[in-house]
């Protein structure tokens, strides 16, 4: 029987060159006793960087959300609570997997952050050693594999997906993607519909997780080239549209899942518009986040949670944009002799796509964790190009060789270092600080955190800080006015709290501290109006409950205040307070009585 022109050949994945005259020999099969070292080494490598999170803690920094104060996921996996995860549009994001993920340890191991550390190392080294299979199978080149997957495990910028429970759903999703991409493979080797019914099956759950994986379509459809060699160049329309045509119900998967995104983001708020935003100073920051991706990518250091967003300069938009028109002609002019730069330089500038900021979520201007797959594209090129380039030549792979080895343990130590910085919210906090400029919600983050720790007066400093930056940031307001309150300083605190929840009326412990200090200054029926709309937002709030009850037995209506107090102790049994003015009520009462 014949061979169908550009198929791929034998099972196990491997394809034939592209350009036969250029592509260089096919090497011999390695030993599996190669492979499984190489194994070896890569789980070693990632556990040396991220063993050290089994005794990190949660950060405040959406945890809070997603783990540790959300009542669904507290409740454990159940079967209404899965419901819930596949219904809901809660924190802006659509990834009922992610949801179920949290629920289930929970109901493994309870409020253990070690433990969902772990999980995420877990699924971090799986996916690790998948990206290096699913490469081998494609190229039967261990070596260079076993070193893009290296690059993979330990580099720096990919510590925010790893080290951050939060962020569960990029290591989750990227398990799953990495699965399609290897039973993708199988399926090319031997194409059938149970085959192809996995690898969307295992693509479904990578959406289900997270939807950054919407464009990873486009990168089969690259690897179709090369290394797989399902189609040629030039390419030839009919094959073209035969294999674009086998990736749409991946492509409607990923349709749905975006329009399913949006919809989330676009309900809770979190999407900047165009009028805020023109799609000029878009453009504008992409090309500057895929510079400065790369620059990080090649010199990890100053790395951040979070990176302010700041308008685009001129000077630095023409600088970036020259550079990705420069590398991607290099791409195209070198697209036969050497398709793995364009395959690799494509996969890197798609697979950023979605969070590259022409759909603007959120103040960042770019991060780290977004880069976790698409830097295995320009992993892929440089590797490939440089071991090309020193094959001929023995004493450069030698060279060569030793220089990927330091390279590799210097990215190790600087993501080792990282790592640590995640061990809680105040080093994470306080090293964005250090890295950053006018980072105002890292600055009122810290705030929170070493108020809480007694530190008022460095939170106050923190908090001006942040509105020096933003005045119109909210929270900010709201905590110094809190602070202020605390501290005495009731006329500088009523500016800010008012302000406050005049730019977030859902702020309810802003509202809760206003009526606080207009009862402080006997004005009792305003305090009441405030205190009554923090509860309508936070009715599970004690220390509100306790403050409503003593208003309303200040406006003489002690038999309405009895079961605030009540309720504020049933809540907190031990809140002295609600104690006393229970008393208070029920004495006012009496004396009503007599």
């Amino acid at each position: 029987m014949k061979k169908r022109k550009g198929a791929a050949a034998g099972a196990s994945g491997r394809a034939k060159p592209v350009d036969a005259q250029t592509a260089p020999a096919s090497p011999a099969a390695p030993s599996q006793a190669l492979l499984a070292v190489l194994c070896g080494l890569l789980a070693v490598a990632a556990l040396a960087v991220y063993a050290q999170t089994a005794t990190h803690g949660y950060v405040a920094y959406d945890d809070d959300q997603y783990v540790y104060e959300n009542p669904w996921v507290k409740a454990g996996l159940t079967a209404s609570n899965v419901a819930w995860a596949f219904g809901t549009f809660f924190y802006a994001n659509w990834h009922p997997l992610t949801w179920i993920s949290y629920m289930l340890d929970f109901s493994l191991f309870g409020a253990n952050p070690g433990a969902e550390h772990l999980v995420n190392l877990g699924l971090h080294l799986a996916s690790t050693l998948l990206l290096f299979w699913a490469l081998y199978r494609m190229t039967l080149r261990p070596w260079r594999c076993a070193v893009v997957a290296a690059i993979f495990a330990v580099h720096p910028l990919h510590v925010e997906s790893v080290a951050w429970i939060s962020e569960r759903k990029d290591v989750l999703s990227t398990f799953f993607e990495m699965l399609t991409l290897l039973l993708y493979i199988r399926y090319t080797a031997r194409p059938g519909g149970r085959n192809y019914a996995a690898m969307a099956g295992a693509y479904a759950l990578s959406l289900l997780a997270k939807p950054m994986a919407v464009t990873f379509p486009l990168v089969l459809l690259l690897l179709d080239y090369w290394p797989l060699g399902r189609m040629e160049w030039p390419p030839e329309a009919a094959r073209v549209r035969r294999l674009a045509l086998e990736k749409a119900p991946l492509m409607g998967m990923a349709a749905i899942a975006a329009v399913l995104t949006f919809l989330a983001q676009r309900g809770y708020g979190a999407m900047v518009s165009l009028t805020r935003l023109p799609l000029a100073a878009r453009a504008a920051n992409a090309a500057i986040a895929y510079v400065a991706y790369m620059g990080k990518a090649f010199w990890p250091a100053g790395l951040a949670v979070l990176y302010p967003a700041t308008p685009p300069e001129a000077g630095a938009t023409l600088g970036a944009v020259a550079i990705l028109v420069v590398l991607t002609a290099a791409a195209w002019r070198w697209r036969k002799q050497r398709p793995y730069l364009a395959v690799g330089w494509l996969w890197y500038l798609g697979m950023l796509v979605p969070v590259i900021g022409l759909v603007q979520v959120g103040v960042q201007a770019m991060a780290d964790r977004y880069t976790y797959v698409p830097l295995v594209g320009l992993s892929l090129a440089l590797v490939w190009l440089a071991a090309d380039l020193v094959e001929p030549h023995p004493a450069l792979r030698t060279a060569a060789a030793a220089t990927a080895v330091a390279a590799l343990v210097a990215l190790a130590g600087a993501a080792y270092r990282q790592t640590a910085y995640w061990k809680d919210s105040r080093t994470l906090f306080e090293h964005t600080l250090a890295v950053t400029r006018n980072n105002h919600l890292i600055q009122n983050n810290l705030g929170v955190i070493v108020a809480r720790d007694g530190d008022s007066a460095r939170a106050v400093a923190l908090y001006r800080a942040a509105l020096a930056t933003a005045p119109d940031y909210a929270e900010a307001r709201a905590n110094l006015g809190h602070e202020l309150v605390k501290s005495g300083h009731l006329d500088e605190a009523l500016p800010n709290l008012q302000k406050a929840v005049q730019l977030n009326p859902k702020l309810a412990v802003a509202h809760g501290d206003l009526g606080l200090l207009l009862a402080a200054r006997g004005r009792y029926e305003e305090a009441r109006g405030e205190i009554e709309r923090s509860l309508s937002l936070a009715p599970d709030d004690a220390e509100n409950q306790s403050n409503l009850c003593y208003v309303l037995t200040h406006l003489g209506h002690a038999e309405e205040a009895i079961p605030h107090c009540q309720a504020a102790l049933r809540i907190n049994p031990g809140l002295a307070n609600a104690r006393l003015n229970l008393d208070n009520a029920t004495a006012a009462l009496g004396r009503h009585a007599q």
